[in-house]
């Protein structure tokens, strides 16, 4: 699968982010903090691996890797 990430600052200078599904066009994630940055940018992270082993398992599994 191929995204497009688009990342920008509101008119507030909050950071925003987009990740979008290049074929269906549909945002798979969509983050803007709301407090606490530090825990806003952990609970970030963690939207990206669980994305990056979605994605893992949907292909199936890696020829050489136990």
């Amino acid at each position: 699968m191929a995204y497009d990430i688009r990342a920008w600052l509101d008119r507030e200078g909050h950071p925003q982010l987009q990740i979008i599904d290049r074929d269906s066009g549909s945002i798979r994630l969509a983050w803007a903090p709301s407090s606490g940055r530090s825990r806003e940018i952990k609970a970030l992270f963690h939207e990206l691996m669980l994305l990056s082993v979605r994605e893992n398992l949907a292909n199936g599994p890696t020829r050489g890797v136990n």
